[in-house]
């Protein structure tokens, strides 16, 4: 099993027409990427939805803190849509 390791990844995302910058947990497993939109705890567990990043499309940025920003486009649920 691959070992986990958390970052934060930043991203410029459009919402009605202008910029918001969010920052959202994110998790790499292997060679996959992913960021926690959300995350729930039911007893011991934890569970996450998570939504999958192309890796190739992150570029990390500042020092020691391992924020990432993202160059592809990234569709985050809303929840007046559910």
């Amino acid at each position: 099993m691959h070992r986990k390791t958390r970052k934060r990844l930043r991203h410029l995302a459009r919402e009605n027409g202008r910029g918001k910058l969010v920052e959202l947990p994110l998790e790499f497993e292997g060679e996959r990427a992913f960021v926690i939109w959300d995350w729930a705890v039911l007893g011991r567990r934890r569970f996450k939805a998570r939504i999958d990043l192309d890796p190739t499309l992150l570029r990390k940025i500042g020092g020691s803190a391992g924020d990432y920003a993202y160059r592809g486009r990234l569709v985050l649920p809303r929840p007046q849509d559910n």
